[in-house]
């Protein structure tokens, strides 16, 4: 038996166990719905709003900015790390990382322009 073969009889018995756990489950345990079931609960306490409330745009405009810049710091990061291994090219990495950092301003300064990180 190769390795392939002993990977699949196992996902098949645990496949087949769940299986089994759920029919169980489904057979023995007790079947009583009630509308106070369906409610969300916190703690004890009523919902004072709905669940599902809608979130201003520039939440999710600080979010990107945020993952892009933080993306940003990842990438250039090793770069400055192993700096001295790539020194045979010289200032060209440097150029590289300037580059990519000037572009990426580009894109905060339209932010700014386009005033999407403004609050009000």
């Amino acid at each position: 038996m190769s390795g392939f073969e002993a990977i699949v009889i196992y996902l098949g018995m645990s496949l087949l166990v769940v299986f089994l756990m759920l029919a169980a489950s489904a057979a023995l345990g007790p079947f009583r719905p009630a509308p106070g079931k369906a409610t969300t609960y916190e703690c004890g306490v009523p919902l004072l709003d709905p669940g599902q409330k809608r979130y201003d745009v520039k939440y999710y405009l600080v979010a990107v900015l945020f993952l892009v810049f933080d993306l940003e710091t990842i990438l250039i990061y090793p770069l400055a790390v192993n700096y001295t291994k790539f020194a045979a090219s010289g200032w060209l990495i440097f150029f590289e990382i300037f580059i990519f950092v000037a572009v990426l301003l580009i894109g905060l300064l339209y932010a700014i322009k386009k005033r999407a990180i403004d609050w009000e």
